[in-house]
Parts: C-alpha cells; structure tokens; sequence
C-alpha cells in the first residue's frame, strides 16, 4: 500500500512540476543575457549564450545595466540571485553616457526547449517502462530512477534558463546526485548478475550530504543576494558531477581486476559497462564541464553532450530487458578500425577546409570540425554492410535476384507432397532464373521413368540420354540430385538463351537447389511408399469401432486423396481438355473453307459430348464450385444436371443455410463426397421412385438425411453375419462413406428393410471458433 501511495504521490509531483515548467517556459521567452557585477555593486553585460539576440536587441558585451523593468537590477530576485537577465519586459542601460531603454518583444522561442522536451520524453518513458517490464528487481528500480532524474533534468533546462529558482535548484541536486546513484545501481547489478557484493555504507553518508545540500540551496527561495553563493555552487556541482564520475571508472576497475579470474561474466558485464560509460559521460565531461571548470566556457553546449548521457543507462537497460551481453570487444574492435580508417580522410577533409577558409582556421573550429567529420565518416563506414545489404538489388542485382530466387524456391519446397507438383512451383523458377531454354526433373525406376519439363525440351531425349548413363553432353547440363538402389533423380537444364555458360554464382545457387530438392524428392518418394502401405493398412480395417483408433490414418488417407484428386483433375482440364477444343477450332475453321461438312459437324459433335464428359469427370474429382458458390448450390447444381437422366424424383431441402456455409471447406468437401456416394448408390441399386436429401442444423451439429422408397436391404442377410453390419459391406453403402463420417468424428444411423428403402442420418459436430467440437 505505501509503495501504491508513493507513486501516486511521485505522479502528482511529476505533473506539477511538469504543468509550473511549461507554464515558466512558454509565458517568459529566453534571453541568456549573463552579468557581472563591480566593486560598486554596478551590473555589466559580461556575455551572451545566443549572439542572434544580441544582434536583435542593439546590446553589447560591457553596456551597464541602469534598471529592469524600471527598477534598479539590486532589486531584481533574478539579477541578484543568478546574475542574468530574464523575465523582463524593459531594461535601461548606459553606453557612452546615453541611457537606452530597450523593450523585450517578439523574441522567437529558442530550439533547446524543445530539445529538452524531446530528451524528457525520451527518458521517461524508458524509464516507466522499465518499472512496467521488470518491477521486482531493485537494480531495474534504481535503473528506472536514473532515467526519471535524466527526464526531470532534461524538464528543468528551459525553465532554468529563465531563472526560475525551483528549476535552478532541482537541476542543481540532480546532476550532482545522478552519477552516484548509477553507482548505487551498479552496486545491485553486480551483485544480481554475478553474486559479487560491494560495500554500500558509504552511500548513505553520500545521500545525507546531498540532502543538506538541498537544504542549503533552499536560500534561493529567499530574496537574499545569493550571487557569489551561486557562482560557487555552480562551480561545486560540476565537481561532485565529476568526482561521481571518477567513482564510477574506479568502481569498475575495482570489481574486475577482484573478480575477473573468480567471475568469467564479470569480463563481459564489465567491457560493455566501460564502453557505455566512455560513451555516455565523455562528451559531457571533456566538451563541457571540463573546459568550463578552466575556461569559463564549453566547447560544446552541455544540453547537447547531455544527450550522450541516456546512452550508459540505456545500455543496461537492453541487458536486463533482454536477459543477454552481446559481443563488446567485436563492436569495439570494430568500432576502433573504423575510426583509424576514418582519420585518413578526415585529416586531408579538415586541412582542405583550413586552406580554402584559411582566415577563420581556429583552433576550436578546427577541432570541432575534425570530430564531427572524423565521427560521421566512421559511423558510415560502420553501418555500411548494412546499407550493401540493403542496396544489393542495385549494387549487385545478379546476387540479389538468386537470393529471392532461393528464398521462394526454399519456402514453396515445404508445401509440395507430390512429384507433378515440382512443374509449377520449382521447376519454373529455375528456368526463370537461369535463363535456359527448359528444364526437367527426372524420377528414375529400375524399370521406369518418370519426368517433368518446363520450357523447350525434347523430354523422351532426355529420357533416353539417362537409360544409357550419358550424364556429361553439350546440348545438356544434367545433374544428379539422388541416386540409391531404389531410385535415382536428376535435374536437367538446356543450354542459356544467351549461349553462355553458368557462371560460378549461379552454378553455386544450382548447387543448393539441388540440395534442398534431394531432400524434398525424397520426401516425396518415402510419401508415396507410405500411401501405399497405408491404403493397405486401412483395407483391413475390420469395422467402425477399430476405425476410431486409427482416425489420423484415415485423415492422412483423405488429404492425400483430394491433393491426387485435384492434381489429376488440373491435369485434364490443362491438357486433354485443351487438345479437345484446339481440334474443335480446327475443324470449324475447316468447315468454313470447304463445301462437305457433315463429317466434320459429326466430328465436333462427337468432340463436345467428350469435352462434356470430361469437364464433369474434373468436377467429381475435384468440385471446383464448393470455394465460387458454396456447398448448398454446389449440390443443387449437380441435381440439375441429372434432371431428366434418372428414373426417380429427386427433392433437396435446407434448413440453416448461412451455418453451413460459414464451414471450413474441408468439411464441405467431405460432406459433399458423402452426397455424391449416396446418389451413386440411388442410381445404381434403390430401383427408387423419389428419392429425398435435406442438409440442416440441429443441436450444433450439421444433419445429413437421406430417403428413399426402394428395394431397401434384407436385415436377415444382416443378421447371419456380424461383418455385414457394417456400411462398407452392405449394398447401400461405401467404405469411403464410413471412413467419412469417422474422420468427422460424426455418428451415421441406418434404418432399412427388404422393400421398404433405405433411411440414413448422419450427424456430424460444427466446429466451434477455437476449433474443437461444440
């Protein structure tokens, strides 16, 4: 409960303080106007942070201040207590005996707030995310606070600079406290990570100190002079930053040259540690605070050197987020070389630069030029790869494109179970690819052969060129993919459209298809041995109640059956079907040439009544309609074509449509095989005169009936022999529609009579939305 009550309390705190600092940073604009005042108590213009407000506002470095907002600057809190000028409207000063009053207005709002914001931001939300994703480890709570005193850092930076005296003070306290609670944070890391204790006595004396400090900095509140107090503690601050700095380094020397022999985790823990602390605190501290403990000035402004700060925490972050150290001293050494590389052509950039602008060459222009040159050649050289990765298809299009290439022939590989099915998934996109003429695959029996082409290829050539093993010819590159005692297969590829041989690259990518086909086509092979030994299997299969042990048997049967299923019936459709209308166009194109046509409309006649006859041969073998129209017009279609053929009436009904048509299709399948069996049945052996099929939904489960007035079944032969009770030994039914109804996990009910027809039903379970059976 009190940890409950102390986040709520640091919520509301936090959006305090957040709604006083906007209200701060966008009701006052930032001048950065720094003073320094005499032994005559006189303020003076001593500086500017931003020379483009100088220029706007007329001022100048020595002008003396005679009064702000129309009072004398002793009077004003900001004045005395920070030495500059903000939140004013007017101020007075003298120059060359002339008193100028200056107005503030229309001064644009500076870049750093925003900065400061997007930094905020940043940090906070890592550092809530820390607690959300790890909140019961004390190092990621004591990680969390770092970032929550970075943000709250960050939030104090614009109000700061316009002299708002709770800003001056938060900043103040955390920048001090920050380095040693990471030390703290390391303390407990060590300590989870590796089992290394360190001492932690020390710190509480730290944090005392810190709190009195605080204390002390209360007098900011006050309307005292606090100038001379301010220019010492800011001074302080930067030290104590850099003393916990130096902690930190020694922390880690400390723990490993104690434990590297003890603790081999301590190595790893340790380089990144050193790495992240070098790149997060060195910035900071040899661009800003060092130069301005003895200079009075930074070399880069600390707001952005800030920023380099988050990289440390951040990376302990991805440790114990992740739970893993990745390989420092590689990202070091590489990091290293880079660089080395790198100065090379930044030397000859930055002395190119001094002699072209040799009259503004600084020592300070040409050491910030040399970083930041000398830093972004190196960051492109080290993210190179990365950029080669992704600009291959341009640098090198070749390689690219056999990639791809492999990539999809890798992934289609996993989808095939036959062999016909290699034509239109694999053989093409090596064709494609290659640029040949054809190609071919081919399944070599002791006794046969079995082969697939793709493009101009003279395939009984080819055949006959493996019967007397002449594997090396010039018209033909064959390679083997599989050979055993059982079987051999082989790739065969005519020559390229460019008459050109392969080059190395692409007889190495050939050389992994051919890999990841010998794999596949034994896969295929073992299947179709498996087929066959599982068909045996099943045939045996005694009756329904042993078939409920063996029901993934029966699956495996039924997919492998409508993929054959389907296979076959493309195959009619892609090629048979499409001699049969090639002749028929023919022979209408010679009918309207010549005079005697009667044979040849015979002829066409003949052939549509073969083309019909085919077309409904494909959609036995595979019911195309059920994925276009759905199960329920699927069988009434087939009814309406039977209009007419058969000696008994026929009448469909339907009763909860939209659930059965929102089945799966396997489902719809299966059942629409079951009606196709029935009808057969009714054809061949009912003798019936009306025969009646209703598809309807009842208790979650989909009903399948049937009824006919035929010759029915003779129970008494029934009752002689057990075996005849079975569907698959009756004279009504199918083993197909038995091992169907099993494979649904349904329940088939048969009532019959010698004369009196057949009555079936069949319940099968609707899936539910998980999957299983309601």
């Amino acid at each position: 409960m009190n940890h409950k009550l102390y986040k709520i309390l640091l919520s509301f705190c936090l959006v305090g303080l957040q709604i006083w600092f906007l209200f701060i940073t966008f009701q006052y604009t930032f001048f950065g106007i720094q003073l320094q005042r005499n032994e005559r108590m006189e303020w003076h213009i001593k500086s500017f942070q931003d020379d483009k407000i100088r220029s706007e506002l007329g001022l100048q470095v020595g002008d003396k201040i005679i009064d702000v907002n129309g009072k004398d600057p002793n009077e004003n809190n900001i004045v005395q207590k920070w030495a500059t000028i903000e939140q004013a409207d007017t101020i007075t000063i003298a120059r060359n005996d002339q008193q100028i009053t200056i107005s503030f207005e229309d001064i644009v709002q500076p870049d750093f707030d925003f900065i400061s914001l997007f930094g905020e931001i940043i940090c906070l939300c890592v550092s809530f995310m820390i607690l959300w994703k790890i909140p019961h480890s004390k190092s990621a709570r004591l990680l969390s606070l770092v970032f929550l005193i970075v943000g709250i850092i960050f939030m104090c930076i614009p109000p700061s600079a316009r002299g708002d005296s709770l800003a001056k003070v938060l900043i103040s306290n955390l920048v001090m406290i920050m380095p040693f609670v990471f030390v703290h944070f390391l303390t407990l890391f060590f300590k989870e990570k590796s089992g290394v204790s360190l001492p932690t006595t020390y710190l509480k004396y730290v944090y005392s100190f810190m709190f009195l400090t605080f204390i002390g900095r209360c007098i900011y509140f006050t309307p005292l002079d606090t100038y001379k107090f301010y220019i010492l503690d800011y001074r302080c601050v930067l030290l104590l930053f850099l003393c916990g700095f130096l902690l930190n380094i020694g922390l880690l020397f400390y723990v490993f040259f104690k434990y590297r022999r003890d603790n081999s985790s301590i190595q790893a823990i340790i380089k990144l540690v050193w790495f992240a602390l070098f790149i997060s605190t060195a910035p900071l501290a040899f661009l800003s605070f060092l130069p301005i403990l003895f200079t009075g000035a930074p070399l880069v402004k600390s707001l952005y050197t800030g920023y380099f700060v988050v990289f440390f925490p951040l990376s302990f972050t991805y440790i114990i987020v992740t739970k893993q150290l990745f390989d420092i001293h590689i990202l070091l050494r590489r990091i290293l070389y880079t660089s080395l590389i790198s100065m090379v052509p930044t030397t000859l950039i930055v002395l190119m630069i001094a002699l072209i602008f040799s009259n503004a060459v600084t020592v300070k222009n040409m050491s910030l030029s040399f970083l930041f040159i000398l830093t972004t050649i190196s960051f492109l050289l080290y993210v190179l790869e990365y950029f080669v990765t992704k600009l291959d298809a341009i640098m090198f299009p070749k390689k690219f494109y056999l990639q791809l290439a492999l990539k999809k022939i890798a992934r289609n590989l996993r989808t095939i179970t036959s062999f016909r099915e290699l034509k239109d998934i694999i053989l093409v996109d090596i064709v494609s690819t290659l640029n040949v003429y054809g190609g071919a695959i081919v399944f070599q029996y002791p006794h046969s052969m079995e082969t697939i082409g793709e493009g101009v290829l003279d395939l009984n050539e080819i055949e006959q060129y493996l019967r007397e093993n002449r594997l090396d010819d010039s018209k033909y590159s064959i390679f083997v993919i599989n050979q055993n005692e059982e079987y051999s297969c082989y790739l065969v590829t005519a020559r390229k459209k460019t008459n050109t041989l392969l080059s190395l690259e692409e007889r190495q990518w050939l050389s992994l298809i051919i890999s990841y086909l010998a794999v596949s086509l034994e896969n295929i092979y073992l299947i179709r041995k498996l087929t066959v030994k599982l068909h045996d299997l099943a045939s045996q299969i005694p009756n329904e109640e042993a078939g409920q042990d063996v029901v993934w048997l029966r699956k495996s049967l039924f997919e492998l059956q409508e993929q054959e299923r389907y296979r076959l019936a493309t195959d009619l459709h892609d090629t048979t079907m499409q001699d049969i209308l090639l002749v028929r166009r023919r022979l209408i194109s010679f009918i309207n040439n010549n005079e005697d046509q009667q044979q040849v409309v015979q002829a066409i006649k003949h052939l549509d009544l073969v083309n019909e006859s085919l077309r409904q041969s494909c959609f036995e073998l595979n019911p195309h309609l059920l994925q276009n129209i759905g199960l329920i017009q699927t069988i009434q279609a087939t009814l309406d074509l039977d209009i007419g053929l058969n000696e008994y009436e026929t009448q469909f009904h339907v009763d909860g449509a939209l659930i059965i048509e929102r089945l799966d299709i396997d489902i719809k399948k299966h059942i629409f095989r079951i009606f196709q069996e029935l009808m057969h049945n009714a054809k061949k052996h009912s003798n019936a005169s009306k025969v009646i099929i209703k598809l309807a939904v009842a208790d979650n489960d989909l009903c399948l009936f049937y009824r006919d007035d035929g010759v029915g079944i003779d129970p008494q032969a029934l009752a002689k022999d057990k075996r005849l009770r079975t569907i698959a030994n009756t004279s009504f039914g199918l083993e197909q529609m038995k091992s169907r109804v099993l494979h649904l996990s349904g329940h088939l009910e048969l009532l019959s009579d010698k004369g009196s027809g057949v009555e079936l039903t069949i319940r099968i379970p609707i899936p539910t939305q998980e999957g299983s059976t309601a």
